[in-house]
């Protein structure tokens, strides 16, 4: 049977609508301080907590609260309008193309948005602040314990798959793209590039290959030795993880390694948005992209190694995006992908 990982999650009431899951929750500055900025986000709190603790400093006179949901209730409860946040941060680059699409966006130009990468910004209303590769992660230790090739690629890994269906039985995570918004993302755009992603798909099921919301709970499978290898993981959580212990190595696909920009924009109910052009403004600026990477791990849409390296393959945060979010289109892609993944 398809296990299913869940991770300890908090249920706020937002309204009868809808209830936000609170992974995570931060208060940067004084709680009484005379101006608020509210932040729902996608990126874990130890990742941008750097980045955070240096706007706090700059801009005494707010209060940032930080809250970190899955890309998937950030988008449904902006959708909603079931809650009033300032800034929406999330890695599901379709998910904020369709709330921009829709009218939910608040339009906002300054002198730091037109500096970006013309395609890292959509209409003046979504920006893009930095740039990661989705990667493989292998665990080292498996590999080298049973003397097992590295795949440099995409067919190379079914390949591995095929050859050692024993060895990786159980022992494979992905996102459960049912419910991750990323996933889902990832998912579709292997779809649409590779030619072997059903029938890897299919090779993933037969091996009951675990399914989870979130990169962090990967590698932390992979960090205890309860999993082999992770497909589709973001690349700078993968990085973070590997400074800390080297327990893990990254593989960048050598057919092509897709590269998502986390993207921000300021939701039309936001009820301070001048503090959320100011945090705009900030994150876009030239001395907060050029520091980006060391603070939090995520590389700057500036940074030209990520760009150029592992044949990389962007995705593009266009309107090109919205294809698989047609409800039937959608309805059709989960069935099929479900049907292959859960044997």
């Amino acid at each position: 049977m398809r296990n299913i990982i869940l991770t300890a999650i908090l249920v706020f009431k937002i309204s009868s609508s809808y209830g936000l899951n609170i992974e995570e929750k931060k208060i940067y500055g004084k709680q009484n301080a005379s101006s608020d900025l509210n932040i729902l986000s996608s990126t874990d709190i130890d990742i941008f907590d750097g980045v955070m603790t240096d706007f706090s400093e700059l801009n005494s006179d707010l209060s940032v609260t930080y809250t970190v949901a899955s890309t998937k209730d950030i988008y449904q409860v902006i959708n909603s309008g079931s809650a009033e946040f300032d800034i929406v941060m999330s890695s599901a680059m379709d998910l904020q193309i369709k709330l921009a699409n829709d009218g939910l966006v608040h339009p906002y130009k300054s002198s730091n948005t037109e500096l970006i990468p013309e395609w890292a910004s959509w209409q003046n209303e979504i920006y893009g602040f930095a740039i990661e590769p989705v990667v493989m992660v292998i665990s080292k230790s498996y590999f080298e314990n049973y003397s097992l090739p590295k795949p440099i690629d995409r067919r190379g890994f079914l390949n591995l798959l095929k050859n050692h269906e024993i060895l990786f039985s159980n022992k494979i995570i992905t996102y459960d793209i049912n419910s991750s918004g990323a996933g889902y993302l990832f998912a579709t755009q292997d779809a649409r590039e590779s030619d072997i992603f059903w029938r890897l798909t299919e090779i993933m099921g037969n091996l009951n290959t675990q399914l989870t919301c979130c990169t962090g709970q990967m590698l932390d499978l992979l960090d205890s030795g309860e999993m082999a290898a992770a497909y589709n993981v973001l690349g700078a959580y993968a990085t973070a993880r590997k400074k800390d212990n080297d327990l893990i190595e990254i593989i960048y696909p050598e057919d092509y390694t897709n590269l998502l920009l986390r993207t921000l924009l300021i939701p039309n109910n936001s009820q301070n948005m001048k503090n959320a052009e100011i945090f705009i403004d900030y994150i876009l600026s030239e001395e907060v992209q050029n520091s980006l990477e060391q603070k939090s791990g995520l590389p700057s849409i500036y940074d030209q190694n990520i760009i150029e390296n592992y044949n990389s393959k962007p995705i593009r945060l266009d309107t090109g995006l919205l294809v698989f979010l047609d409800r039937l289109k959608r309805k059709q892609f989960l069935s099929e992908w479900n049907s292959a993944i859960n044997q």
